[in-house]
This record gives C-alpha cells, sequence and structure tokens, in this order.
C-alpha cells in the first residue's frame, strides 16, 4: 500500500469504543483525504511523539449507524486528547469494514485486529 497520511483534531464521539475494551479517538479530518472503509495499522503523530494503533474507517454498521467516521485506537496511551491536533500515518489495510450480528463478535474481532496489526507493525 502506498504511504498515505492525514491529518485532524481529536473530538468528542459516542465513547463506543471505550465501552469495548478499545478506546478510540475520534478524528475531524483537516488536510489529506482518508483511505476507503476498513481496518489499518497506523503510526500516529502527536506532538512529536510517534505512537502505534489501530485506524477504523467506516460508518459502524454493526451498530446500526451510517455516518463515516475515522477513529484511532492508540496502543500504550491512555490520556485525553480531545482538541489535539494529530496525523495518521495509514501502514496497512486488515480488514475491510464488516457488519456483526452482535456486539461480543465485533469485541472479538477487534482483538484479533488488534493482534494484526501489531505483527504489521512489528511490535510482537
Amino acid at each position: 500500500m502506498k504511504e498515505h497520511c492525514f491529518s485532524g483534531t481529536v473530538i468528542h464521539g459516542l465513547n463506543n469504543g471505550e465501552k469495548f475494551g478499545f478506546k478510540t479517538a475520534n478524528i475531524q479530518i483537516e488536510k489529506g483525504e482518508t483511505p476507503q472503509a476498513g481496518v489499518y495499522a497506523a503510526k500516529i503523530f502527536i506532538h512529536h511523539q510517534t505512537y502505534l494503533g489501530m485506524l477504523y474507517v467506516g460508518i459502524r454498521p454493526s451498530l446500526n449507524l451510517t455516518q463515516l467516521t475515522v477513529e484511532v485506537h492508540l496502543f500504550d496511551m491512555n490520556a485525553d486528547l480531545y482538541d489535539q491536533q494529530i496525523t495518521v500515518e495509514v501502514v496497512k489495510k486488515i480488514r475491510e469494514e464488516i457488519k456483526f450480528e452482535t456486539i461480543d463478535a465485533l469485541i472479538a474481532q477487534l482483538k484479533e485486529d488488534k493482534m494484526r496489526v501489531l505483527e504489521v507493525l512489528g511490535e510482537l
């Protein structure tokens, strides 16, 4: 995959990621274009620091939502990022967006996605 970066401001979301054990930073894109819907391995840059994470772009069909969201789960980081400017470098697509029948199935897939992302980023 060709390197792809975009920047934006962290905004308030619905807090579903945190309820599922995968706290996310929702991003309002300011420059650059978002990738296609799916789950990606990513590097996130905040105040000259680099973090590894899992990027999701999509409409959250498992939650019966339809508005496009861009959110990132940062590994080993739990700070309040609201109103912070961040840049996301897309490393590799892990999977397409999928509608899950249950929240438990979604959470199980997120755990698998995280393992795959860590493999891709060479952190295992």
